[in-house]
């Protein structure tokens, strides 16, 4: 089965109010829907990976602050994430953020010269942007990881270092990397080759896991 949540989205909202809306909706599946942590993953496209990865890093320091006797009980953690082709660094862009631009079909200039300066609108200063960024937050108890991205694309490189840093904290990270495609290729599933070999590469992660 397949559950999408509606969740409050920036720029109207803040980041945090779309982390806490996808938290509710796992806790709803888990608590009121009966169904088990372990039959659960989460996927995200795009934002919605960090979004993804966000979600997962605040059950994991609830779980911290349980522990540590802060609070009385914790959400239990899903069996894993899964992160297409994932938007997790929230800094000024570079590297392949501003190099591939030139030819992704997807975010191209007038997608990046619209959507790049609400980063600074929504989250103001460099300091609070690497706080907020998924890729430079904690990775410790988060549970696996698959992640599904293009070596062409503009969130390459920030996917490679979220990854390293997962791996550097104990996570098992599963990547799959796809030449020569746009963002979020595994979408086109239904007209390309390399869609519909990432996306059963996906499939394949949740069902073994």
């Amino acid at each position: 089965d397949i559950f999408i949540p509606d969740y409050r989205l920036v720029p109207e909202y803040h980041l945090d109010d779309a982390v806490h809306d996808v938290t509710l909706a796992y806790e709803y599946l888990i608590y009121e829907r009966g169904i088990l942590p372990e039959n659960v993953t989460l996927l995200g496209i795009s934002s919605g990976g960090g979004l993804v990865v966000l979600v997962l890093q605040a059950l994991a320091k609830s779980r911290r602050a349980y522990e540590d006797g802060k609070i009385g009980s914790y959400v239990p953690m899903p069996a894993g994430g899964v992160l297409m082709c994932p938007f997790v660094d929230y800094t000024e862009p570079k590297g392949s953020m501003r190099e591939y631009i030139k030819h992704d079909l997807i975010v191209n200039q007038a997608v990046y010269e619209e959507g790049i300066p609400y980063l600074e609108k929504v989250l103001g200063c460099h300091e609070n942007r690497v706080r907020a960024s998924p890729c430079y937050c904690d990775f410790y108890g988060l549970p696996p990881l698959c992640i599904c991205v293009s070596q062409h694309e503009i969130v390459y490189d920030q996917t490679m270092l979220l990854a390293k840093r997962a791996e550097d904290h104990g996570v098992d990270v599963t990547v799959g990397v796809w030449k020569y495609m746009c963002h979020v290729f595994p979408m086109l599933c239904a007209f390309i080759p390399e869609g519909r070999a990432s996306f059963k590469f996906m499939c394949d992660w949740i069902k073994d896991h």
